[in-house]
């Protein structure tokens, strides 16, 4: 079938104002936020329900074409768009489709933005159980999910996948299928761990390599009382991490940030600086934050003024952690960051940014040759671990700088997934070749699972390095 066909048999699913073969239109779609050059699909489709998307795939199955699916492409570990594919956009999947306080929940679209959808409940007192990720105020919810993305607020309230109820998904032929309790249709989705095996986690991390999220029912919650704030500076980074390890063994905190190496927050000497969020009743929140704030000055910390840490919180900038207002991080030059991340224990994080200094002091040269920055080693402290972001940024006005940031990426992920024990957390096209193989059986598994539920290759090909 060539395009004009396929651009005829599309119009004919979702509507001729909803498919776009245009080169100007096609070309926004080949690249997310991050370093990697990609391909460019043939032609964009926006379906409009879950019926729409089954019949796209079911179309590509027929004739043999690679869907990608795509949202916002908030995420920087490289899209993986395949060459010449048909591009599945979900932003016409935007609706909030019920608000339950009765069920404590909130069903939406794949399509809907995280703030959005706390902007509806914030109206009668209830939020979302986790606020989203990096991306809430652009991030598709239904790609955050297939991510999984490392949320705010991950100290206390856990994962993105955690709170999900169940999921409406397209499997690779194109079947329609539900998860959790309401995969029974005479009941609502109330409980992800009903019916046997907990099928909603199948897809959550999967990028869309084993099913397009198009539903998702999450928990909701009531605004807590408060929230407080603190910020502490400590001038040797070990001491930070096991302060950090306290403050996890006390539940003293809703979200614990860690900032190593990169540019210091504005007019605060130290090594390495932690800024604490407590979200809770008015008591309960003093009394953690004094539990918190006890945790650091035992391990030597200083206490400086928490604007940033409540500016960061309440406006999403990330530039705040640094206490500098929203604007261009770096000056000067486009830079971009080939992202390398992932979890580790709280306490070998001291071994592992040991690694990652010594690294860089070891390439200093070689940094400079290629105008490499340090954006940081930030970390989001998980219930009993941490969520390291190694942010190296790269000249994207220099091919030589582009190229060495990238194989440096690769470096990193073999340096941090092998002798750093670090776990990958953050994927995608770029970070996969580099981590998926270092995972034995497990990754034996999840390729023969890729191959019996799409033997076609149609979902998202290439995107875990999975076939």
């Amino acid at each position: 079938m060539n395009n004009s066909e396929l651009k005829q048999q599309l119009e004919k699913l979702v509507g001729a104002e909803n498919v776009c073969d245009e080169m100007a239109e096609r070309i926004c779609y080949s690249r997310d936020c991050g370093p990697d050059k990609a391909g460019i699909p043939d032609i964009v489709v926006k379906p409009g329900s879950t019926e729409e998307v089954a019949e796209v795939v079911k179309l590509a199955n027929k004739i043999k074409k690679a869907v990608y699916t795509w949202g916002r492409a908030t995420t920087f570990l490289g899209s993986g768009v395949p060459q010449g594919c048909i591009l599945l956009s979900t932003t016409r999947l935007n609706k909030i489709l019920k608000i339950d306080p009765d069920t404590i929940s909130v069903t939406v679209q794949a399509g809907v933005i995280w703030h959005s959808i706390d902007a509806e409940l914030n109206k009668d007192g209830w939020e979302l159980f986790i606020p989203g990720g990096g991306g809430l105020f652009s991030g598709t919810v239904g790609g955050s999910v297939a991510v999984n993305v490392i949320p705010h607020a991950i100290t206390e309230y856990g994962m993105t996948g955690d709170h999900i109820l169940g999921l409406e998904v397209v499997l690779p032929d194109g079947t329609i299928m539900r998860t959790g309790a309401s995969a029974n249709p005479a009941c609502q989705p109330v409980e992800r761990y009903a019916n046997g095996p907990d099928v909603t986690g199948l897809f959550l991390g999967a990028y869309g390599t084993l099913g397009i999220i198009t539903e998702i029912t999450y928990r909701i919650r009531k605004i807590p009382e408060v929230e407080q704030f603190a910020f502490y500076a400590f001038d040797d980074y070990k001491k930070a991490a096991e302060a950090v390890n306290e403050i996890q063994k006390e539940g003293a905190a809703t979200f614990v940030i860690g900032l190593f190496a990169g540019p210091k927050p504005k007019d605060v000497e130290g090594e390495a600086f932690i800024h604490i969020i407590v979200r809770d009743s008015k008591r309960e929140a003093s009394y953690r934050l004094d539990q918190a704030k006890r945790c650091c000055e035992a391990f030597n910390g200083t206490a400086h003024d928490a604007f940033g840490t409540k500016k960061y919180w309440e406006d999403h900038m990330y530039s705040w952690l640094r206490n500098v207002a929203p604007g261009p991080y770096y000056a000067g030059a486009p830079y971009m960051c080939p992202e390398v991340a992932g979890f580790m224990p709280t306490l070998q994080l001291k071994d592992s940014l040991a690694l990652l200094y010594k690294y860089i002091e070891d390439h200093k040269a070689e940094f400079e040759k290629h105008d490499i920055l340090i954006k940081g080693f930030d970390a989001y402290f998980t219930r009993n671990g941490v969520y390291l972001w190694i942010d190296t940024l790269y000249n994207e006005m220099k091919e030589d700088s582009w190229e060495y940031g990238l194989k440096l990426r690769g470096k990193l992920c073999d340096l941090m997934y092998g002798e750093g024990k670090m776990a990958a957390g953050g994927l995608g096209a770029g970070v996969a070749p580099h981590a998926m193989p270092k995972l034995g059986s497990y990754f034996t598994f999840l390729k023969q699972l890729k191959k019996t539920m799409d033997p076609n290759n149609v979902l998202n090909p290439g995107v875990l390095f999975l076939s």
